[in-house]
């Protein structure tokens, strides 16, 4: 008889699981693939913050074209497509928006052969980006203008593939100059090629983050910010415990300690310190240049971000 009171606890505390579980609000967000890019939430989601905010969170492999639909037909809650959702946004005025950001600056490099060593060396190289128009293409455009160069007549641009492609055609010399982001910028150098610039340094727009439907932000405005606050956790977890994240890099994408640690050292620069996405001081950054342009509006309100990031332990007005 004297097991019966912890017999008892136990049927309480899994009765009281059951119907947090049953509780749960499904939230569905489509991702184009694994990517370090969301290496924050992924941790979030290990670490259980969104459970513990009531949400059941569904990770669907989407192409960003369906994505981006999905989001108006309310299928999605959210994307973390937000590249593809600008430019939609930018040529069809769509309702949708990004949220939260969760780097303020691009994550890639610029990596050379070993002979090439500055800006100005990319006369004459074949460089390659992953399509014309995208974020690796202008970031080499506005690289090679550094070097005084004109990146329309100075090289030639190829389109050489995803980035662990354009890594093997700078291996095999196939290619002289592209962009990687980690953990590829840091097996280049074990390759021993070179690493000529970090793109924030010298070009500042945001990357990765969510994107909602106007319609969603209206009629689920709680699971938003319950998603939002769960993010900005993990987003902080990940600048305050170095260690932890590292192991947690080291053991998700399956790399060794130390090449997780310089991974996360090459991302540290790009992180938002608070899901905005800031160039100075507070303000939204819209773009910094005349060909990447976010329209007022494709960001979503500051307050509402930080009106999530209040919501841990506190009200939340709005």
């Amino acid at each position: 008889m004297k097991f019966r009171p912890l017999v008892t606890f136990i049927l309480i505390a899994l009765s009281f699981t059951a119907i947090s579980a049953a509780r749960a609000e499904e939230v569905f967000i489509g991702n184009p693939g694994k990517s370090l890019n969301f290496f924050h939430f992924d941790l979030a989601l290990e670490k259980g913050y969104f459970k513990e905010l009531g949400l059941d969170v569904k990770l669907l492999n989407t192409k960003c074209d369906v994505a981006v639909t999905a989001l108006l037909t309310g299928d999605l809650q959210a994307t973390g497509c937000v590249g593809k959702a600008s430019r939609v946004i930018a040529s069809q005025n769509v309702p949708v928006r990004t949220v939260i950001w969760l780097f303020k600056k691009p994550t890639f490099y610029v990596v050379a052969r070993a002979d090439i060593k500055s800006a100005a060396d990319l006369k004459g190289k074949i460089i390659g980006i992953s399509s014309f128009g995208s974020d690796t293409d202008l970031s080499m455009k506005v690289f090679a203008q550094s070097g005084k160069l004109d990146p329309e007549k100075d090289m030639k641009r190829i389109v050489a593939g995803s980035t662990s492609t354009r890594l093997q055609g700078l291996k095999a010399g196939s290619i002289d100059v592209t962009t990687l982001s980690p953990p590829f910028n840091v097996f280049a150098e074990q390759m021993g090629l070179r690493v000529l610039a970090y793109v924030g340094d010298f070009l500042e727009f945001p990357q990765s983050g969510f994107t909602v439907s106007d319609a969603t932000l209206k009629n689920k405005r709680d699971l938003i910010k319950r998603l939002l606050r769960g993010t900005l956790r993990g987003l902080q977890l990940t600048l305050k415990n170095r260690a932890e994240t590292v192991r947690f890099i080291a053991k998700d994408y399956k790399l060794q300690e130390p090449i997780a640690d310089k991974v996360y050292t090459s991302l540290l620069p790009a992180m938002s310190e608070n899901g905005l996405a800031q160039s100075d001081g507070g303000n939204a950054w819209y773009g910094g240049w005349k060909e990447r342009r976010f329209p007022p509006g494709a960001i979503g309100r500051l307050h509402f971000v930080k009106g999530s990031a209040k919501g841990n332990g506190r009200s939340i007005k709005g």
